[in-house]
């Protein structure tokens, strides 16, 4: 199977923007086509390093909408958390400085314990400046929001008690299966 949102041929060119587990370089000895070690990654339930991988190996607005889709299945999020969502989703729809400051502000009220605040924080550091507007450019690392990005689904799977876990991952995997394919993430169930 390939994604056609995944732009990448091997799973060695999206292995090379991020520093992976050893088990996860492991296993891409044995399954170099990305959806391939994908599917490995879940099978040995390597829950983690597989939404690591995806959140890099997409581009940045559908890693970004993969991380809203997650942290929106959730019901337990405080307001400010709420609204950190609402603001990363804002600027997947409207990808401008505006809606980017806007997420900045709402990671800030929301923190950075749970996945929401990490929505946001994904959205901020999607591109622009990581310092004060009217500042000198200063532009976050590459695949900087991926991290937030994971961290963001991994948050959100297992948090608070990691009771959920299993069953949260297979769903926002199947969420992400339908994004990568050139879907919205919404899913039946």
């Amino acid at each position: 199977m390939t994604y056609l949102k995944i732009p990448h041929q091997t799973a060695n060119d999206i292995l090379r923007l991020y520093e992976a587990s050893d088990e996860l370089v492991e296993l891409a000895g044995r399954h170099n086509e990305p959806a391939a070690l994908i599917h490995a990654a879940i099978t040995a339930e390597l829950f983690s390093d597989a939404v690591i991988f995806i959140a890099h190996a997409l581009p940045v607005r559908e890693a970004i909408w993969w991380a809203c889709c997650c942290a929106d299945q959730r019901d337990d999020w405080n307001v400010d958390e709420t609204n950190a969502i609402r603001a990363a989703k804002a600027w997947v729809h409207t990808p401008d400085e505006t809606s980017r400051r806007f997420a900045e502000q709402m990671a800030e009220k929301a923190e950075l314990q749970t996945g929401a605040g990490w929505v946001a924080q994904a959205a901020f550091w999607s591109g622009g400046s990581m310092i004060a507007a009217g500042e000198p450019i200063v532009p976050p690392p590459e695949y900087l929001y991926s991290h937030a990005v994971a961290g963001a689904i991994n948050l959100s799977a297992v948090m608070p008690d990691g009771l959920a876990a299993k069953e949260r991952y297979s769903h926002y995997f199947s969420m992400g299966f339908n994004i990568a394919q050139g879907g919205n993430g919404q899913i039946g169930g």
